[in-house]
């Protein structure tokens, strides 16, 4: 095991280790003078590291998981579980993380510790930002001892479940999971419909809210995140009804108060209710995954997640803003540039991708038309580069053609349709299916725009008389 305990920059065994927050462990030596942490900009010494940036504390910390290890001169079994063990969760430490103050936890663990604490446990030190920590990578010579421990030992029964702090409900979103039903999952009520790659704000003011949140948690380990199950409320019974499985991004303490930033990830349908509240629902459900042949990659990862890296690795490219005195001709083709991501390989139209092709069409018309100008208000502001640019920047990129899967749920979020389209195409199975909808809605949406180009003729006519 104490090959494993060697510095990231120096590869010599660690004196004085400090794991810095890209997950790599150096000695306190091999790190920059303090006069360079003075300095705005830090780089990495760690050659492998691609982090842009790094957080820190006011002081550096040694890695206290790490350091103990490290001076076990001869480790029994029982000295090396005992310095693998999370004080959150009470258990051996599972894709591990490392904060600037050098304790080490769990990331589910912590994860869901920060959302009720904002000081680490064992020495009282501020954490992170719950986003910070979502998308922090693991601590990598943990993850290396803990590997190796493991293949030394017998294999384990979870003890994630028996956790003080963590949920004892768990999720998977895999397609090919041999299950895809649960018992007994809390679900949130809202008064609309929530969709898959929909982002949201969820204020909570209550302490019931409160407690009712904390205790609605699911642990997914496969993204090692935190999901909850979310659906609009309805009058009549909710068995059969549909709902969103969210996935926590964000949490933001404000004194008493508490908002929530979630992300939409797959469907699921209420199969039996148990409890039911005005705001809250006890259910057996089963979860709806997409069709594994209609999503664009089969690589790991919820496809959500994979959009949101591919949106990250595209730099936006505009055009540089026009003059004041440009004629409005310009300002509507020099605005925006739509992205373009096109497949590595050549595109081939399956019947999705060619409905998927008629509403990227209708987008970029919409996109390239010259800002409204009519009396009609319905329409005013809804054309032309600037409403493209506003949409993209609250719910990310047009996706490709080929994504249909994607391509559907964005237009559903984007296009002015009621609550009520918007759960009819929740509750539609078929990816085929849900995109003639969205179809149906710009036919209709064609018509309405229309309607009041003509009124709005009508009515200037009539003042020019």
């Amino acid at each position: 095991m104490s090959l494993l305990l060697n510095c990231s920059v120096c590869q010599n065994q660690l004196i004085d280790p400090v794991t810095l927050s890209c997950g790599f462990t150096v000695c306190l030596t091999c790190l920059p003078s303090q006069e360079e942490f003075q300095k705005s900009t830090f780089v990495c010494p760690v050659q492998q590291c691609n982090k842009e940036s790094h957080l820190f504390g006011p002081s550096l910390y040694l890695d206290s998981c790490i350091n103990q290890i490290s001076k076990l001169k001869q480790p029994d079994d029982k000295q090396v579980t005992e310095s693998l063990q999370c004080s959150i969760g009470n258990h051996l430490l599972e894709h591990p993380i490392t904060s600037h103050c050098g304790h080490s936890f769990c990331k589910l663990c912590v994860l869901q510790y920060k959302i009720t604490n904002d000081s680490c446990k064992k020495c009282q030190k501020r954490l992170p930002s719950y986003q910070f920590i979502q998308h922090q990578p693991p601590n990598f010579i943990l993850q290396q001892v803990l590997s190796a421990y493991n293949q030394q030992h017998a294999a384990q029964p979870d003890n994630v479940s028996a956790a003080n702090h963590i949920s004892n409900m768990s999720i998977s979103f895999n397609p090919l999971s041999p299950s895809t039903f649960y018992q007994a999952i809390p679900i949130f009520l809202t008064d609309f419909p929530v969709l898959p790659s929909q982002k949201l704000r969820i204020p909570i003011y209550t302490e019931q809210h409160r407690t009712f949140f904390i205790n609605s948690l699911l642990i997914c380990k496969e993204y090692q995140s935190l999901c909850f199950a979310i659906m609009a409320k309805s009058k009549a019974n909710h068995k059969s009804h549909y709902g969103t499985m969210v996935k926590v991004n964000a949490v933001e303490q404000r004194s008493n108060d508490m908002v929530v930033d979630v992300i939409g990830l797959d469907r699921f349908r209420v199969t039996s209710v148990l409890k039911e509240t005005d705001d809250f629902l006890q259910a057996d459900l089963e979860m709806k995954f997409e069709n594994v042949q209609d999503l664009v990659s089969a690589t790991s990862g919820h496809w959500i997640d994979r959009r949101q890296e591919t949106l990250e690795k595209q730099s936006t490219k505009l055009n540089p803003p026009p003059s004041p005195d440009s004629p409005m001709e310009d300002v509507a083709v020099s605005s925006v540039i739509l992205p373009k991501s096109p497949p590595a390989e050549p595109l081939i139209f399956t019947p999705a991708t060619k409905l998927s092709s008629r509403i990227h069409d209708f987008v970029s018309d919409l996109s390239h038309s010259a800002p409204s100008t009519s009396f009609c208000t319905a329409i005013e502001g809804l054309l032309g580069p600037v409403w493209l640019e506003s949409v993209q920047g609250l719910h990310g990129s047009l996706p490709a053609v080929d994504n249909a899967v994607a391509m559907c749920w964005w237009a559903a979020v984007v296009f002015p349709v009621s609550n009520t389209d918007r759960y009819h195409l929740l509750e539609t199975d078929a990816l085929e299916d849900r995109l003639k909808i969205v179809l149906s809605w710009i036919d209709d949406l064609k018509s309405q725009w229309g309607s009041c180009r003509k009124t709005a003729m009508n009515s200037a006519a009539k003042v020019g008389k």
